[in-house]
């Protein structure tokens, strides 16, 4: 395990030393020095709401899953920022949806986590492909632009073939078995609820749209004037790049995708590089205030539902079984 978090640590530095080799860092602190504190703290706040509401689109998706459970707005509060705090030093979302497991599981049960989960991602991920179809045709799409969503389509379509593939073999094996039709009672849970998934989607249009204004708000300062389409191409591309666990949290190949994918439409890479370095500064900043904060002021625990479940056995009164 610390090996590959060397190694993910290791290529977030080579691409971070590669890119400040070939962008001047006389012209990225320059840049920097454009963009006001009162900019840099409204991005804070941007961030913090943002993710608020993330946390929210979980406990929509969790009612949706079939988790009736009281407490778990706070709840889901709390694993938001830790899994956000998780990402910051392990690779991809993998990290931090254990984290936010490990806080949600002992109140909602694995199986509503679980289903709330994947929905979450796929939402999300489908959100920003869906960003990047709808301002291609305002933006434009040179060479560079074509072959990355080329190649994306590509990829796509190779994990959906690896994705049957697996789950074709894996329904083989005994353990197994089951899948399909847990699969099919997920699917039917869900759609039990339409409107928890409506506002699961609207919240993700709003937030992903909302950050790449931010990043937007901060590259304007820094001298970036490409047209506000151009960010809605390249900033979602980039951070699909940043998911991918090749890196430590996506520092230095967020910005480095940033960078390239701008520059087709004529943005300074100094510029680009000085947004996305304070994005970045933003986004370490929110996930450590949001982490103490909603541990400091929530004081909601995992060990909760135990607790209720144990006073209401020394009671007489036998606990609802749950499903996990």
């Amino acid at each position: 395990m610390m090996i590959r978090w060397f190694i993910r640590a290791a290529v977030s530095a080579v691409v971070v030393a590669i890119l400040l080799s070939l962008i001047p860092l006389g012209s990225v602190l320059e840049a920097l020095g454009r963009i006001s504190v009162w900019t840099w703290s409204a991005g804070v706040g941007v961030l913090l709401t943002g993710h608020a509401l993330n946390a929210l689109k979980v406990r929509l998706l969790l009612r949706a899953a079939g988790s009736r459970e009281t407490g778990l707005t706070a709840a889901c509060l709390r694993a938001q920022f830790a899994g956000l705090v998780a990402n910051l030093g392990l690779p991809g979302l993998a990290g931090g949806d254990l984290v936010r497991a490990a806080y949600l599981v002992p109140k909602a049960g694995l199986k509503a986590v679980a289903v709330a989960t994947v929905t979450d991602r796929v939402i999300d991920t489908v959100t920003l492909f869906v960003l990047v179809g709808v301002a291609l045709p305002f933006a434009g799409t040179p060479p560079l632009i074509l072959t990355v969503v080329a190649h994306a389509g590509e990829w796509i379509a190779a994990g959906l073939v690896l994705a049957i593939i697996s789950g074709l073999v894996l329904m083989r094996l005994p353990r197994f078995v089951g899948l399909p039709a847990r699969i099919a009672d997920a699917r039917r849970t869900l759609a039990a609820s339409p409107s928890a998934l409506f506002g699961a989607v609207l919240i993700s249009v709003s937030v992903q749209s909302a950050f790449v204004m931010t990043n937007v708000w901060l590259a304007r300062q820094a001298g970036v004037t490409t047209g506000l389409a151009a960010w809605f191409v390249a900033w979602p591309l980039s951070k699909l790049v940043a998911i991918l666990p090749i890196s430590l949290g996506g520092l230095g190949v967020r910005e480095a995708a940033l960078v390239s994918l701008l520059a087709p439409y004529g943005a300074p890479r100094e510029a680009v590089l000085a947004s996305g370095i304070l994005w970045q500064a933003v986004f370490i900043v929110t996930s450590l205030v949001g982490l103490l904060a909603t541990q400091a002021l929530i004081h909601s625990r995992p060990s909760d539902t135990a607790g209720r479940t144990a006073a209401k056995s020394e009671s007489g009164v036998a606990p609802l079984a749950k499903e996990t």
